[in-house]
């Protein structure tokens, strides 16, 4: 059975170099869409706790003390 032409050096340093370029594209996206869901989940996270809020009654100042008066313990 033929197995083909062999590549050269030249032709292997050049499939490195776009499968390099094709990952670091990838990589990139990937980086972008995760940065997005962590948006997504600090919004949620935000909204549940202004609902936490608005339930008790409290504005944020008063929350803001509260907190404060917490970590001075």
């Amino acid at each position: 059975m033929a197995r083909g032409t062999k590549k050269t050096i030249q032709e292997k340093i050049l499939q490195k170099e776009e499968l390099i370029e094709a990952l670091t594209v990838r990589l990139k996206k990937e980086n972008e869409e995760l940065n997005e869901l962590l948006e997504l989940k600090k919004m949620e996270e935000l909204n549940e706790l202004r609902t936490i809020i608005q339930n008790t009654g409290m504005d944020i100042a008063d929350i803001i003390k509260l907190a404060e008066s917490r970590v001075a313990q």
